[in-house]
């Protein structure tokens, strides 16, 4: 008999320390992880489908002369044209979705994890339970900072134009406390999920 699948969403903000979580789910737990920023890039590679779609709306400006995407360009013509950032998440995320989708529904692994940064455009009914990383403004600042070498400015700015934090938690079934130590981001997903490994 099959064995039945978990899907699990996992979101929240830049420098919550959602990695930090997939690595125990994927090394603790054997699960599948699904990374929707990673699909996105595999959709906008030369001679896809989602690039075709993105430069018949928006043109070719952000194009390297081989034809592939020059993401920071593309990164800055979506910060400053709202309108265009629309477009391509019009395009892109519903694309990405059916990859996950069927990504899942082939997967061997019992437990599926989808990380994304949204879910409202996911299929409805894929999900078993989104979990929210929650970690405080100053603490994913501290990080980014760490990590990315991001000054302050840069890094409020950054947080500023995601969803707030109510926004997530209004999504979400669990919320992961991932503002202390390893061991106790462990221990909370450990009691969720038991023992189970899958």
């Amino acid at each position: 008999m099959e064995k039945q699948k978990r899907i699990i969403g996992i979101t929240g903000g830049v420098g919550a320390g959602k990695s930090s979580v997939l690595e125990i789910l994927e090394t603790k737990y054997g699960a599948k992880i699904l990374l929707a920023d990673l699909v996105a890039h595999e959709l906008m590679e030369p001679g896809s489908e989602g690039l075709k779609r993105v430069v018949d709306a928006l043109g070719n400006s952000f194009l390297t002369g081989d034809g592939s995407v020059d993401r920071k360009a593309l990164a800055e013509l979506m910060f400053r044209d709202p309108q265009a950032l629309k477009q391509v998440n019009s395009i892109i995320h519903p694309m990405v979705w059916e990859y996950m989708k069927s990504c899942a529904r082939e997967s061997e692994q019992s437990l599926i994890v989808i990380e994304a940064a949204v879910f409202d455009t996911a299929p409805a009914g894929l999900f078993d339970e989104i979990w929210y990383v929650y970690t405080s403004e100053e603490n994913r600042i501290r990080r980014l900072m760490e990590s990315r070498g991001y000054s302050r400015e840069k890094c409020e700015s950054i947080i500023k134009r995601q969803a707030p934090e109510a926004a997530y938690r209004k999504m979400a079934d669990r919320v992961i406390d991932n503002n202390k130590t390893a061991k106790e981001t462990e221990q909370q997903i450990k009691e969720i999920l038991g023992h189970e490994i899958c």
